[in-house]
């Protein structure tokens, strides 16, 4: 298991967020031999959590106890199979106490909103109404050649797709890998379609591709792409983010399509942000090398660096690059660095799946910090008007901005 989803999977069940797929993974793993760095994560997450000095110094196994032991996942006596059962069990109730939690907060929700009505100095933060915002999650749909579309959160695990080139296979992780012939076989020539996975905003989701390269994509994005990679190169289109992990083969490039900017790549792991509202490509490169062009234009990005290029420009801008910035998106986090109200807000619409607006003065505020995308909307817009002269309303799947 990567550090990064170790990290996420421990915050998720210290902070009470945990689904029920996940947690199971959780358990698999820490019953599992773990690497040396899982203790001090481990000791990471329980103070940032606060957790009382009884559980400093804590070892995985000792967490591990904790969870299976955990009266909300199973009873006493039952042995590793049941209480997994347990905690599916757990879940499958926990569905009816959320809801009656909904119920009892619109209710005094209404109680606190008809008194504010007669009072009017009384001014909510955030003003939450119609709609339980929360973060994303494994969401997308795999558009497979002939224009079947399934949609992945809702499919079974397992087979989920059948075509002449090898079969299309979904995990309980967030993942959908190829198993496929070989590109050189006589099937796999006739029969080179295009599959896209899309991600809607509030998702995220990851493909091992028919080559092995691994693609991470982010909220609102989407990569189309051969079922099998015949010929002498292998070439993808992309929109949104993503950061790839391309698999070696130096007899066969790797090129990723976005509006006019072409990455070509031998093997190497770099990531991209091709939004259409941000107006620009941003390619950053992790290890290996890659070549950014666009028209005329051609530069050469060195492990470190970041190529910016505008929609309105041909020019390619080369810097070095916040690599813990770039990549936070992928380990679970927002990090700002003196970043604009507006760049803020296109990540935060893209991730909670909300619309913004904004009304009055309010760009020329910078903010800094790092905050999980697992924790919700309402304590992310709580904690940017503590540190800044904005306020934000929040009514239905809306959050207007103001000064």
């Amino acid at each position: 298991m990567q550090k990064a989803r170790l990290r996420r999977l421990l915050h998720q069940y210290f902070n009470n967020s945990i689904n029920a797929a996940d947690c199971m993974e959780l358990l698999d793993y820490l019953n599992s031999s773990a690497p040396a760095e899982l203790n001090q994560l481990i000791d990471e997450e329980l103070s940032v959590q606060n957790e009382g000095p009884e559980f400093k110094g804590t070892q995985s196994q000792d967490v591990l106890n904790r969870i299976l032991s955990d009266p909300r996942f199973a009873g006493p006596g039952q042995d590793n199979a049941s209480k997994r059962t347990g905690v599916i069990g757990f879940y499958k109730r926990l569905w009816f106490q959320v809801a009656a939690t909904v119920l009892i907060f619109c209710t005094a929700g209404l109680i606190i909103f008809r008194s504010r009505e007669s009072n009017p100095s009384i001014k909510p933060a955030v003003n939450i109404r119609q709609a339980v915002i929360v973060p994303g999650g494994n969401k997308a749909t795999l558009t497979i050649a002939g224009g079947k579309t399934i949609i992945l959160d809702s499919a079974a695990n397992g087979l989920i797709a059948q075509t002449g080139a090898g079969t299309v296979l979904k995990t309980g992780s967030g993942q959908i890998i190829y198993q496929g012939l070989s590109s050189g076989s006589a099937q796999a020539r006739t029969d080179i379609g295009y599959n896209t996975l899309s991600t809607p905003r509030g998702g995220e989701y990851q493909v091992v591709l028919p080559d092995g390269t691994k693609v991470w994509l982010d909220a609102a994005s989407s990569i189309s792409y051969p079922v099998v990679f015949a010929g002498n190169e292998r070439r993808v289109k992309l929109t949104g983010q993503a950061y790839f992990e391309v698999a070696k083969n130096r007899a066969k490039p790797f090129y990723v399509d976005m509006s006019g900017v072409q990455v070509k790549v031998l093997g190497t792991h770099f990531n991209i942000s091709a939004y259409d509202d941000d107006n620009k490509i941003t390619t950053t490169l992790l290890e290996g090398s890659v070549q950014i062009t666009k028209n005329n234009s051609m530069s050469l990005l060195k492990p470190g660096q970041q190529a910016v290029i505008n929609d309105s420009s041909d020019r390619i801008a080369v810097s070095e690059a916040n690599i813990e910035d770039v990549m936070a998106w992928k380990n679970g986090y927002f990090i700002f660095d003196d970043d604009n109200i507006s760049g803020i807000m296109r990540k935060v619409s893209r991730w909670y799946d909300v619309s913004v607006e904004y009304r009055g003065n309010y760009d020329d505020q910078q903010f800094g910090g790092t905050f999980y995308r697992s924790k919700g909307i309402t304590e992310l817009l709580n904690h940017l008007e503590k540190i800044s002269k904005l306020h934000f309303k929040v009514s239905g799947r809306r959050v207007t901005v103001m000064d």
